[in-house]
């Protein structure tokens, strides 16, 4: 059979449905690594091969017209049928198979993750694992797109109004919790400190912060409330820089647990007590409904649920030094959401 000039090609076709499931072409065009006017070329060319108007184009996003809807049908079925011939094709050839495609959030993939994948059984030189990191949003797009077999996501990462549209279609799992910590470097008076810094005395500080917009800004802005915060702090745009920044000079930063495990058991960064609990976020895992997860990611997804996210080892002497200097104790602060909730 020859197939006919005004076919759609597969990778049209998959965008088609990213548009569906995205609300835009610009945010399908990112979810395939396209710009957004390379994606509206590629829509508006199957268009005019197949004589129909697949998209009301307006400010606000893209929708799918009743034609458009009609072919996304047909195209979900070609899709399923492309992977499972991909499938078939990488069983046939044991080197293609042994490939494994995660996502995190940000700090779970510079942190976390890399962990993981050491702590796990399977042998690197054999297999090409390939990492991504983004926003939920992003992430649940790479597992609706089938770029991506597993993601790990943080609850410090922002969830985006996109995210509801895919909640049917994945599969969750919770990992583990992360903590707010205060951080100082080793110079600080306060990395000597027993007693515990009230959240007044941290508002007042010199502080380190994430940029605006940021999930882990949002809850250190949180986390302060009403107090009264210094004029003075520096605003950055990575975990690793705020590290930097703090670990030498005499300012404060407010850190997931997780991101500075090693520079604490090092002794480059200390954590201060602090008056109250700090809040908690989880940590867990998302996959499709649709597709059995391969058997590395599978492996993976294990290991992490196994080790999750370690706490440091001075945390257990400082809860106790906590408890025995605290006269009056605040309640905690539990920010621990349900995983879909997270995603919506």
């Amino acid at each position: 059979m020859v197939l006919p000039s005004k076919m759609p090609q597969l990778a049209d076709l998959d965008l088609l449905l990213s548009v569906e499931s995205c609300g835009s072409v610009g945010k399908a065009a990112q979810a395939h690594s396209l710009s957004q006017p390379a994606a509206s070329i590629r829509i508006s060319a199957m268009e005019r091969r197949l004589g129909l108007r697949l998209l009301d184009r307006s400010p606000a996003g893209s929708k799918l017209t009743a034609d458009g809807e009609m072919l996304a049908r047909y195209a979900r079925n070609v899709m399923q049928a492309a992977q499972e011939l991909l499938e078939f094709g990488c069983r046939a050839r044991p080197s293609e198979a042994k490939r494994l495609r995660i996502a995190g959030s940000p700090a779970v993939s510079e942190h976390l993750i890399p962990e993981w994948l050491n702590r796990s059984g399977f042998a690197f030189g054999e297999a090409r694992v390939e990492v991504q990191t983004g926003s939920v949003d992003a992430l649940c797009r790479l597992i609706a797109a089938n770029h991506v077999d597993l993601a790990f996501i943080d609850g410090w990462c922002q969830a985006g109004g996109h995210g509801r549209q895919h909640r049917d279609d994945l599969v969750t799992r919770k990992i583990c919790e992360d903590e707010l910590a205060v951080v100082v470097g080793s110079r600080h008076p306060w990395a000597a400190r027993s007693a515990p810094v009230t959240l007044p005395e941290l508002a007042a500080a010199p502080l380190v912060l994430r940029e605006r917009g940021s999930g882990l800004r949002e809850f250190t802005d949180e986390l302060l409330g009403a107090a009264d915060a210094s004029p003075s702090y520096v605003e950055l745009p990575s975990n690793a820089a705020m590290k930097q920044a703090v670990a030498t000079s005499r300012r404060v930063t407010v850190l997931n647990v997780s991101t500075v495990r090693a520079e604490l058991a090092e002794g480059r960064l200390h954590r201060v007590a602090v008056d109250q609990e700090m809040p908690t976020k989880p940590i867990f895992a998302a996959w499709s409904g649709r597709r059995a997860l391969p058997e590395y990611a599978q492996e993976l997804l294990e290991i992490a649920a196994s080790k999750g996210s370690p706490v440091s080892p001075i945390r257990a002497a400082q809860k106790s030094r906590e408890a025995g200097s605290r006269t009056r104790t605040r309640p905690r602060k539990t920010l621990a959401i349900d995983v879909h909730e997270a995603i919506a």
